[in-house]
């Protein structure tokens, strides 16, 4: 495979996870509350995930005979956000949340808990769209890119 194809699929892999980031850097929510150092190391883990999975994962997918693009997009994408939320829970687990004063009280392991289970809940219908979206591109992108090197 080649690597400008592998590079297309790190960079639509990556897409959402980039967007999630800026918008999180763009909300100005960074500093104001305790959560915000938290949700920062995730969204960089995710982009960086994504990139990485997106880069090696096609060969293998080639191997397996998975020969649609956007599946590998779609399942590189997944994987990564999988990867970043285990981060958010190992995170959670810390005294970045443990602890920490939420306005009711110190939050306690069962809340910290609850709010990584919310935020995967929340924001993976949102994730998973715009990931099938970027794979979508990603597979249109990629399918011309390998008929004009067939062609050369």
């Amino acid at each position: 495979m080649s690597t400008s194809t592998r590079l297309f699929s790190a960079f639509f892999t990556a897409m959402p996870g980039f967007i999630f980031s800026v918008l999180f850097l763009f909300s100005r929510w960074l500093g104001r509350e305790y959560w915000g150092g938290t949700y920062l190391m995730v969204l960089v883990v995710l982009p960086i995930a994504s990139l990485s999975f997106g880069f090696k994962l096609p060969n293998l997918f080639q191997k397996l005979r998975i020969r649609q693009a956007w599946i590998w997009i779609l399942i590189q994408g997944l994987l990564a956000w999988i990867v970043a939320l285990i981060v958010l829970g190992f995170l959670n687990l810390t005294p970045l949340c443990i602890g920490q004063d939420n306005g009711d009280g110190n939050n306690d392991i069962g809340m910290c808990f609850f709010m990584t289970a919310l935020s995967g809940l929340v924001y993976t219908p949102l994730y998973l769209g715009m990931q099938t979206i970027s794979a979508l591109i990603g597979h249109w992108v990629i399918k011309y890119q390998t008929g004009i090197s067939q062609a050369e």
